[in-house]
């Protein structure tokens, strides 16, 4: 097993907005810290809260248009079907234009989207702008990837993306509680025009205010750029690795488990477990706030262990591995629990346990390619949210046609032994690129 190489932190790369930067100064350091912490995060939190409204919101809406279970399922989850299929094209884009101005034109899509939800007055109409909406968030995370790629030596990024990865499950923890206190005080739509709004204007703050790298970084050599057009065949040649399969298989599994935490635990709470609508709104947060304080506590585990072994393998898989499995397995037990309480508790430590599993998959993510971070990300995305819009209308199926819960949640369980499988066979050590796919 090979130990960190001097020249992972060094050296350009083949592909626009993707190089890998040299060691940095102390000035740079700070102001990555503040662009991670003023920018980039904020807008995940923006993105999940956009999320979440309709996820909270769903119940009341139901209400007022007569959807079905299944129905008001396929409109919370469609913003993820388009999302998840234009993850490699945006991830493609992101390495050809870079974040900057991906993220923007991102952000500014799905807020206006946003804005216009309120406005759907039927199935139809609040399918379309889920679909379009889910287009607008597709180069979010390819973008903000690439962005802690390109401000971040590898030492730091765990602690990066785990940063990442917190502010946007703090929308799910705050969205809770928020968007259910607004709804009961005010309308479902109100939250809608507030978290568009936000949205907007931090669209406009991101392009004015950020780069795409460092401008101390060096520039791509010039018989490397012209390689920058050929986006979809270096694609073809990445399908040949089984890493590359691996990685998204992994998440896939792992985004099967968190779409019912995601999605469907707001009905979990109301149809099942009998629970008031505002009752609801605290307890579906109460998972994420366990995710929240995991995923930052992973992210200096990680980089912790990689400090002292010198290993990436050692600072990733075993934690992907555990966290998975435990996700998976927890999700199952929390729903055999009687007590209220006890059951929240459960879930929330099953939910914990997928922090684990994010941070080894982004920093994989990181260390696998050195050219082409922003389409492994977009093709790891594509692979989870592909997951996360079809497995709550799977379990809603499975539920409708056998009136038990217990059956829908064994699809979590199999999930987390499969994504266990997956994590084993990726070794972020061995690196893969498009040159050179056989890993």
């Amino acid at each position: 097993m090979t130990t960190l190489q001097a020249t992972y932190d060094h050296g350009p790369s083949a592909v626009a907005g993707t190089e890998e930067l040299p060691r940095t100064s102390k000035d740079r350091k700070g102001k990555s810290w503040l662009i991670l912490f003023g920018l980039i995060a904020p807008i995940n939190f923006l993105m999940s809260l956009d999320r979440q409204a309709m996820t909270l919101s769903a119940p009341r809406i139901q209400e007022q248009f007569g959807f079905s279970l299944v129905e008001i399922s396929m409109i919370i989850s469609c913003v993820l079907w388009t999302y998840a299929a234009l993850q490699v094209p945006t991830g493609i884009l992101v390495n050809r234009f870079g974040p900057r101005i991906c993220l923007f034109v991102g952000c500014l899509a799905w807020s206006l989207a946003t804005i216009l939800t309120p406005f759907a007055g039927s199935f139809l109409g609040f399918m379309v702008v889920r679909l379009f909406m889910g287009a607008g968030q597709s180069p979010d995370w390819s973008s903000s990837i690439v962005t802690i790629n390109n401000w971040f030596a590898p030492g730091r990024r765990a602690r990066a993306n785990s940063v990442l990865l917190a502010f946007l499950y703090l929308g799910s923890v705050l969205g809770g509680p928020l968007t259910t206190q607004i709804t009961e005080r005010y309308s479902w739509k109100l939250s809608f025009f507030v978290y568009g709004v936000a949205g907007v204007l931090w669209s406009i703050l991101w392009f004015v205010l950020v780069r795409d790298r460092p401008a101390s970084a060096p520039l791509p050599a010039p018989d490397i750029t012209g390689k920058q057009d050929k986006g979809w065949l270096q694609f073809t040649h990445l399908l040949g690795s089984t890493q590359f399969w691996a990685i998204g298989l992994h998440y896939m599994c792992l985004l099967t488990i968190q779409s019912f935490f995601l999605v469907l635990m707001p009905f979990y709470l109301m149809q099942h477990r009998h629970m008031s609508y505002t009752s609801m709104g605290w307890l579906y947060s109460m998972p994420w706030l366990f995710l929240y304080v995991s995923v930052f506590v992973s992210g200096m585990i990680a980089d912790h262990i990689l400090k002292r072994t010198g290993s990436i393998w050692w600072a990733r898989t075993p934690m992907g591995i555990v966290g998975t499995l435990c996700c998976g397995g927890l999700a199952v037990v929390g729903n055999l629990i009687d007590s209220t309480t006890l059951m929240i508790l459960v879930f929330s430590v099953a939910l914990a346990f997928s922090g684990l599993s994010q941070i080894s998959i982004w920093t994989s993510v990181q260390d696998l390619t050195r050219t082409q971070t922003g389409m492994l990300a977009g093709w790891t995305t594509c692979w989870g949210n592909a997951a996360s819009g079809i497995a709550p209308i799977a379990m809603v199926y499975i539920v409708k046609q056998t009136g038990s819960w217990s059956a829908a949640l064994s699809l979590p369980l199999v999930a987390g032994i499969i994504g266990a499988l997956c994590c084993a066979w990726t070794h972020p050590e061995r690196t893969i690129n498009a040159e050179n796919p056989r890993s």
